[in-house]
């Protein structure tokens, strides 16, 4: 073989070599699919009410499950609980599988509503008010 070839060679394994000496990529982990699924140990769920974003004491805020599954709206409520100064009412023994409605009731005819499955009760903070 010619020395030029076999020089040129010697440069680019070179060059290939010290490209990949400094390089600080890590393998990319993989993973596999998790589909999501309720949480069967977690039965609560917490909901906030506010008013131009300040928290509001004494709130009556009713939970129901929907009347419809489809077109989720709040049913017949079978549960009341008022926000403490915190602005949040605390619900228990919810059943994971189902989805619930939330309202706060402010009086004048004025409510707010909120109707979540288990995807958002038990991984945030029922949102309801101004």
């Amino acid at each position: 073989m010619p020395k030029r070839l076999l020089i040129a060679l010697a440069v680019a394994a070179l060059a290939v070599a010290a490209c990949h000496s400094n390089s600080s990529v890590a393998p990319t982990p993989s993973s596999t699919p998790v589909s999501p699924s309720p949480n069967p140990k977690d039965h609560k769920a917490t909901a906030e009410v506010t008013i131009n974003g300040t928290p509001q004491p004494k709130i009556p805020v009713e939970i129901s499950t929907p009347a419809n599954a489809e077109s989720p709206r709040p049913g017949t409520p079978f549960d009341t609980e008022n926000t403490g100064m915190k602005g949040l009412a605390h619900f228990n023994m919810l059943d994971p599988k189902k989805t619930y409605c939330w309202v706060a009731v402010f009086g004048s005819g004025h409510n707010s509503s909120q109707c979540a499955s288990w995807d958002i009760w038990q991984t945030s903070t029922i949102l309801l008010g101004t």
